[in-house]
C-alpha cells in the first residue's frame, strides 16, 4: 500500500489557485513530509496495542490546585483510538488493527513484552510489527491574569501530556523507545472573573481532548503527513514575464521556465533577473527537480543582493526559500526510505 505514496514524494497541487499580492501571486500547495520515525519498509500490518499502567494524573505545574480523583485509565484508549482510525483512513499500512485494553492490566508500571509475546501476538493478529503506549502522563495548571490596560479578566488553562511508545518487530529482539510530549491550551478574557472562569472546559473534558490531541498528533510522528506551504511568483510588468504567467495558469511548467529564463537574459535588471530566477526555481520544485530549484534560488539570492536598490524583506524571503529547498531535499531521500522506494 505504501507504493501509493511514491507518486506524491514531490507535491499535490490539484487545482492551481493564483492569488494576487502588488506585483507578486502567491499559491499554497501540499507537501509530503516524512514521519518522524520510520518504520522498516517491508512491514504492512500494524498492531497498536495498549501498554499503560494506570495513569497519572500531576499537578507539579500548580503545587496549590486541589487533587481531584478522575477516572484516567481511559484516556489511552481515546488516544489510542483516534490513533487507530486516523491511521486506518491512511494507506500507509495495508491494515490497523487496535487493542484497547491494556495487555498487563494488573500493573501499575509499564512492563515489555518479551519476544514471545511479542510473536505471539503478531501471530494472533496476523501483524508483522506492533506499535504500543506504554506510558501517557498528564499535569494541568490554570491560572488567572488581571489585564490593567484592558481592565479584563484572563484565564488560561494548560494540560501538560507527556507519552512513551515502543515499536516491536517480531525479527528484531529489542523494541525502538520513544517519548513525545504535547500542550492543550485554552483562555478566555472577560471583564467579569467568574464568567472568564466559565468558559474553562471541564478538567475531565479537557483531559480527554488532550488524549484525542495526543493520538491525532501523534500521526504524523508515524507516517509521513501532507503540509500546506506557500510559494511567491513574482509579476513584474515584463511582457517575457507576463507571458511566463499565463503558462502558469495552464500549469505548463516547462514552457513557463523557458520564458523566465528568456526575461533573465534580456534584462539588465538584476532585480527582474532575481524575480525570474525566483520563478524558475518554483517551477523547477512542482516538477521534482529539487536541484535545479536550489541552483536557481541560490542565484535569485544572488541577483536581489546585487540590485542597485536591496529590498531586505525580499531577500528575507528569498533566503528562507533557498533553506526550504535544502530542506525539502534532505526530506526527500527521507520519504524514500520510509515509502521503500
Amino acid at each position: 500500500m505504501k507504493k501509493s505514496f511514491l507518486k506524491f514524494i514531490g507535491f499535490s497541487i490539484g487545482a492551481l489557485f493564483l492569488s494576487s499580492c502588488s506585483n507578486m501571486l502567491y499559491t499554497t500547495l501540499d507537501v509530503l513530509r516524512p514521519a518522524k520515525v520510520a518504520f522498516l519498509p517491508n512491514v504492512n500490518r500494524l498492531l497498536i496495542a495498549n501498554n499503560t499502567p494506570t495513569i497519572i494524573l500531576e499537578n507539579e505545574h500548580n503545587k496549590a490546585q486541589k487533587t481531584v480523583s478522575l477516572p484516567t485509565d481511559s484516556l489511552p484508549i481515546y488516544c489510542l483510538s483516534v490513533l487507530a482510525q486516523e491511521l486506518g483512513n491512511n494507506s500507509f499500512f495495508s491494515s490497523v488493527l487496535l487493542e484497547p485494553n491494556s495487555i498487563f492490566p494488573k500493573n501499575n508500571f509499564s512492563e515489555k513484552l518479551s519476544a514471545e509475546m511479542v510473536k505471539k501476538l503478531c501471530e494472533n493478529y496476523n501483524c508483522d510489527v506492533i506499535l504500543t503506549l506504554d506510558s501517557l502522563k498528564a499535569s494541568d495548571v490554570l491560572t488567572e491574569y488581571y489585564l490593567e490596560d484592558v481592565s479584563q479578566y484572563l484565564s488560561t488553562y494548560e494540560i501538560f501530556l507527556k507519552s512513551k511508545w515502543s515499536i516491536y518487530y517480531p525479527s528484531q529482539p529489542k523494541p525502538v523507545s520513544l517519548q513525545f510530549k504535547d500542550t492543550v491550551y485554552w483562555e478566555a478574557q472577560d471583564y467579569s472573573r467568574q464568567r472568564a472562569l466559565k468558559q474553562m472546559p471541564n478538567r475531565w473534558d479537557a483531559l480527554v481532548d488532550g488524549a484525542l490531541y495526543v493520538g491525532k498528533n501523534s500521526v504524523k510522528r508515524f507516517i509521513p503527513y501532507w503540509d500546506k506551504v506557500d510559494r511567491y511568483f513574482f509579476n513584474p510588468g515584463n511582457k517575457l514575464m507576463r507571458q511566463a504567467m499565463d503558462s502558469v495558469y495552464v500549469r505548463n511548467w516547462n514552457s513557463a521556465i523557458e520564458l523566465w529564463k528568456k526575461a533573465m537574459n534580456k534584462s539588465d535588471s538584476e532585480k527582474l533577473k532575481g524575480e525570474a530566477a525566483n520563478n524558475i526555481a518554483i517551477a523547477y520544485e512542482i516538477l521534482g527537480d529539487m536541484d535545479n530549484a536550489i541552483a536557481y534560488a541560490d542565484q535569485s539570492l544572488h541577483y536581489f543582493s546585487a540590485a542597485s536598490i536591496i529590498d531586505f524583506d525580499t531577500l528575507e524571503r528569498i533566503s528562507n526559500y533557498y533553506n526550504e529547498l535544502i530542506k525539502r531535499k534532505n526530506e526527500i531521500e527521507q520519504l524514500k526510505l520510509q515509502l521503500g522506494e
